[in-house]
């Protein structure tokens, strides 16, 4: 869970935090780490539910893993070839859209793999997720393993999913299991086979482990053919290990969540300005009546120290237990009391995130890109912070447009889901006047949102950098002019084709010379001119 990074002597450090769960004490902790132990005092939400601190001395990095294991966390498996942390839905166990809870048999899988002999040399990172329905909230189709839950006959299981993955040759993950039961842990089973699968298949000869570029498990799946991949786990299922029973009430034991005492403040007044549009954006129905979740917006997953603590604070005040981190890299806060509500919100203006708009089309999402990540070719998060601003300046009001979304990578690792994003940005280079690079992006048109069967956008062209926020602008307006009543944005691109808006992107590919157009041969939050510098690293998820 240590990495080298972009700069020398420094370290990045991932936190894991299984299905995105974070206590209080927890998140104190983090702040401490943040305020004490890095150069900037930040960190950063992953998009795989994870906390990472970058600009850490390597010699204090023995410091930060005891503050973590005093409160029950830790970066072990966070990062490697191993199964690495295992996602969720936010609102598991409260939405209304749910077909169960999937949290408790989703800490059972974290909790039976951790450290497990199987999957420590994996043939590459192994990444598992646990959605809460059809709507597969947490993009199980993505995923190396993705479980998504289904009632047969009244007894609840899993639909299991095996070999998605994005980057450079994205594919859905195929069906291992149309129904795997969930309470004595045949799910479980059935997730560790395929991980033993992967483990011994990535041992032979000019399979997997010679090229670490064709090592993940989309890759044996496409290899041997998915008919013969189950085949394998099927077998895998008739060894000595699958028949060892599971303790399943001890691997799924949970803290109790649930309200805490509220009692609205006297004199407090009315509702801060602003609150109608916050609550309309950012705040949903628990199934327990009387009860809300409420999303906090944290701008491209940045929290600084004194972010972390104050969250804290309000978790003890208002909600009834731990929060969870989501893929959007936000933080969302449950048990709210309705009349909790206002003063939730004037507490979370006070330290500067009562933004609204979460989740939606003024809330893009980024990795670090260049500006700690090694592999990062573009400063992907400095452009999703300029670009977060430049969106809600234009404060469209139009339902369909709200819930379109914006990822960006500063890579084709695609750490910043831009895949299943409405408009996706890949970060990438181009040749200006005289032969000088350019820092620009590959663009990807109608990828879907965790919201149905997961859709990889497709790619129509690339742009320089600095003019992404123009190309949005003009995809937003060819949308609006265009489309059919209540039509959304996926549909839209689907019926015209993704490749009809190359035309749009041709006026803005062209650069001037440096000394004329100087700001298009710089990247954002920089002052240098531009140029490609990759190194030895790893994902930023």
């Amino acid at each position: 869970g240590v990495y080298g990074q972009r700069q020398p002597d420094n370290q990045m450090m991932r936190i894991k935090l299984c299905g995105g769960i974070v206590t209080a004490d927890q998140m104190d902790a983090l702040g401490r780490i943040a305020r004490d132990y890095t150069a900037i005092n930040r960190g950063h939400i992953t998009t795989r539910e994870n906390i990472q601190f970058h600009f850490v001395p390597l010699e204090r990095v023995p410091d930060v893993l005891q503050i973590l294991a005093d409160v029950g966390l830790t970066t072990r498996e966070a990062c490697s070839n191993v199964v690495r942390n295992v996602t969720g839905c936010p609102e598991a166990g409260v939405t209304g859209h749910e077909v169960f809870d999937s949290t408790p048999y989703l800490v059972a899988f974290a909790r039976h793999l951790l450290r497990h002999p199987a999957a420590q040399a994996l043939p590459r990172k192994f990444k598992v997720a646990f959605s809460c329905g059809p709507r597969d909230c947490a993009g199980s189709l993505f995923h190396d393993l993705g479980f998504i839950p289904v009632i047969r006959n009244g007894v609840k299981g899993f639909e299991i999913r095996a070999g998605g993955g994005t980057a450079t040759m994205a594919w859905p993950a195929h069906m291992v299991s149309d129904f795997a039961r969930a309470d004595d842990g045949e799910y479980l089973k059935i997730g560790e086979a395929a991980v033993r699968v992967f483990d011994r298949e990535g041992d032979q000869p000019n399979l997997l482990r010679r090229n670490k570029n064709l090592a993940r498990m989309k890759f044996l799946v496409k290899k041997v053919g998915p008919e013969r991949f189950n085949q394998l786990i099927q077998e895998e299922l008739q060894k000595d290990w699958a028949k060892q029973p599971l303790d399943m009430a001890t691997l799924s034991a949970m803290a109790p969540e649930g309200p805490v005492a509220y009692t609205p403040p006297a004199g407090a007044g009315p509702a801060p300005a602003g609150f109608a549009r916050w609550k309309y954006t950012n705040v949903q129905p628990q199934k327990q009546a009387g009860y809300f979740t409420a999303a906090v917006m944290v701008p491209i997953g940045n929290l600084k120290g004194e972010h972390f603590t104050g969250l804290a604070a309000l978790m003890r005040r208002y909600s009834g237990g731990p929060a969870r981190v989501n893929p959007n890299q936000n933080i969302v806060l449950r048990w709210i009391p309705e009349a909790a509500l206002p003063h939730l919100y004037r507490d979370l203006k006070e330290f500067e995130l009562g933004y609204a708009e979460a989740g939606l089309f003024a809330d893009p999402v980024s990795c670090p890109g260049a500006t700690s990540c090694s592999l990062g070719i573009t400063r992907s998060m400095e452009m999703g912070l300029e670009l977060g601003e430049y969106l809600r300046d234009l404060a469209i009001d139009d339902p369909l447009i709200e819930q379109m979304s914006i990822k960006m990578s500063g890579c084709p690792n695609g750490c910043g889901h831009h895949h299943m994003a409405s408009i996706g940005f890949q970060g990438a280079s181009t040749t200006g006047a005289g032969g000088h690079a350019v820092p620009a992006y590959d663009v990807f048109l109608g990828g879907t949102n965790y919201i149905g069967a997961s859709k990889y956008g497709e790619r129509i062209g690339r742009v320089p950098a600095k003019r992404v926020p123009h190309t949005i602008s003009r995809i937003v307006e060819v949308y609006q002019r265009d489309r059919q009543k209540d039509e959304p944005f996926d549909r839209f691109v689907q019926r015209l084709g993704a490749k009809s808006f190359v035309p749009y992107l041709m006026e803005f590919q062209e650069v001037g010379p440096v000394h004329t157009d100087i700001d298009m041969y710089m990247d954002y939050g920089t002052d240098r001119l531009f140029i490609v510098e990759r190194g030895e690293g790893e994902c930023a998820v």
